[in-house]
């Protein structure tokens, strides 16, 4: 079997699996399938095919990524590979059973997804039976996750739980990825201030737990505190200059209208209606 070969049976694979719920895969040789899950939020799911860590044993392997996004981040490109994409299409598996796992979300504890599914070399049922064991993981963990986001404030949700780092204040108004959806959920700084509040805590007694079983020493852990309760606070000063202040106010509007016709474009240029 081949890569071309492979390749084929991925993405006639996704297809079948994906299309029942919305997707649709876009233009071009690139294997992102998109589902608009409003005119605002984007959707995508797609997979990386290389060779195999140990060619003489195995003949490829695949990993599945997928991503949750709204039309007001920085740059949405379906037109690039899914290697060149992981600056926001990088939410694996795996990484979503962990994250349930820990909010106590119905997991799968019988099926945990596969971080790589190796193929076998020549061996075309090992291909049949890696393909169906991620269709499961995309099945039980990706399109329930997807199905909840239903609006920009559940967009929110889904990021906090599943990809932070797009909801990370930046200094620089053109640099922060998705924030600009944030007041879909934190109506007003001090809203925004009880939540920060809340992750602090948290933060605060997972790293006593931490002392408390000799991972740290209490002045590591000081020292990490003192970090986090720094970059909250300045986070919370972000948020009030980013929503709250009248003039920075117009700068992300204008920001937010630039990006969502730059990036509908781009959408639809793809084959996706929007």
């Amino acid at each position: 079997m081949g890569t071309l070969e492979v390749d084929k049976s991925l993405k006639a694979a996704f297809k079948e699996t994906l299309e029942p719920h919305g997707f649709k895969k876009v233009k071009g040789r690139y294997p992102h399938f998109v589902r608009m899950a409003t005119p605002e939020i984007i959707q995508v799911i797609n997979y990386r095919l290389e060779q195999a860590l140990s060619p003489q044993l195995e003949e490829k392997r695949f990993e599945v990524y997928c991503a949750v996004g709204s039309i007001y981040r920085p740059e949405i490109n379906l037109n690039r590979s899914v290697y060149a994409s992981m600056d926001w299409i990088h939410t694996t598996m795996p990484h979503m059973y962990m994250k349930a796992k820990c909010n106590e979300i119905t997991v799968y504890e019988n099926e945990q997804p596969g971080v790589d599914y190796i193929i076998k070399k020549g061996d075309e049922a090992s291909l049949r039976e890696q393909i169906a064991f991620a269709m499961t993981g995309i099945e039980h963990y990706i399109i329930p996750a997807f199905d909840k986001v239903v609006d920009l404030k559940t967009c929110v949700d889904y990021l906090e739980l599943y990809d932070f780092s797009n909801l990370y204040i930046s200094r620089k108004t053109e640099c922060n990825e998705d924030v600009f959806i944030l007041p879909a959920k934190y109506p007003n700084k001090e809203s925004y201030r009880v939540k920060v509040q809340s992750d602090y805590q948290e933060i605060k007694m997972e790293l006593k737990q931490d002392i408390l079983d000799n991972k740290i020493t209490e002045e590591e852990g000081e020292r990490e505190l003192t970090w986090y309760e720094r970059r909250f606070r300045d986070n919370i000063e972000r948020y009030g200059k980013l929503f709250e202040d009248e003039a920075t106010q117009k700068e992300v509007s204008q920001l937010k209208a630039e990006r969502a016709e730059k990036n509908i474009n781009a959408i639809r240029a793809m084959g996706i209606e929007v």
